[in-house]
């Protein structure tokens, strides 16, 4: 049975002590840390399956270290159990809509606490494996059998989920729509290469220059699109300049159908999410997209959408 990794946030040394002695003798790893910012750059470097978490930290309270969290797709997954003194109702109450497991209250009984650990493990590894299980199951049926990404049904459905997370936990989230075209052979007498070849070039870059949370779909024909979470305006244009040079400089490495083709984009930049959902922000991306088509010389246009 593997060992699951536990970390103590508390600034109080003797507490934090305690859980892990607690934890440690039932089986879990533990580790503590004293602050907000330790935690939360302990998450980040992987390895944590769930926090017992204090809300009065001397940096951020724990709280803001459980909103950090949830809103990061790298640490989203880690699960919460708030154990604090403060047990108002409204503290139990932001806890829980913050995404928390359990909320314990001190003093506490170290054997229910220990339960409760439990608890939120066969819980997480339940979920864990039903998200799997999913990802499983919609594999066919929201994946573009030529490139390997994603299809349009997919990509709308998380675009929508990106947007509303964006919208509550106020970060940005970027959508691009690239379309692939002037395409000609650099030697009339080989022709260029077969557009599928491209298609899968473009895919593949897509998947070299991208995170790991990052949505890739084909969303029809030539045209591709790219959800970015987290992403303000100036990283959705990096992202889209660095795509676009290297498809350009890819598609002439063919040596037996040496081509040129390139991309144009549009990008739609929400600075905090969308109210206004999936279909209207890849509207604005296409919109984009079609203005930067019918420019010459224009390979990108980019929009901020104001939320209403």
């Amino acid at each position: 049975m593997p060992r699951y990794r536990v970390c103590v946030v508390d600034d109080n040394a003797e507490s934090a002590d305690i859980l892990c002695e607690g934890l440690r003798s039932h089986n879990y790893d533990a580790v503590a840390v004293n602050s907000g910012v330790e935690a939360l750059e302990l998450c980040a470097k992987g390895g944590i399956d769930l926090l017992l978490l204090d809300v009065s930290l001397p940096d951020i309270s724990g709280f803001e270290v459980c909103e950090h969290l949830k809103e990061s797709p790298a640490t989203e997954d880690i699960a919460v159990i708030f154990v604090t003194v403060r047990g108002t109702p409204p503290d139990v109450i932001r806890g829980f809509e913050l995404g928390a497991s359990d909320y314990i209250t001190k003093p506490y009984n170290l054997p229910i606490v220990m339960v409760r650990v439990d608890a939120a493990m066969r819980e997480k590894i339940v979920r864990d494996r039903l998200r799997v299980e999913h990802e499983n199951l919609i594999g066919e049926t929201h994946t573009d059998q030529l490139t390997g990404l994603r299809n349009r049904r997919y990509l709308l459905e998380r675009l929508q989920e990106e947007v509303e997370k964006a919208h509550r936990y106020n970060y940005p989230v970027s959508c691009i729509v690239f379309e692939l075209g002037d395409v000609r052979p650099l030697d009339e007498e080989l022709g260029p290469a077969a557009m599928d070849d491209l298609l899968a070039e473009v895919a593949m870059t897509l998947r070299n220059y991208s995170r790991t949370f990052d949505i890739l779909a084909r969303y029809d024909g030539s045209v591709f699109a790219v959800v970015l979470p987290h992403a303000p305006a100036e990283h959705a244009s990096r992202y889209t300049h660095k795509i676009m040079d290297e498809v350009h400089a890819t598609t002439y490495s063919d040596p037996n159908f040496p081509t040129e083709a390139k991309l144009k984009a549009g990008i739609v930049v929400c600075p905090n999410g969308s109210a206004r959902g999936a279909e209207y922000v890849l509207g604005e991306a296409m919109r984009a997209l079609l203005q930067a088509l019918a420019t010459e010389g224009e390979p990108l246009v980019l929009r901020t959408l104001a939320d209403r």
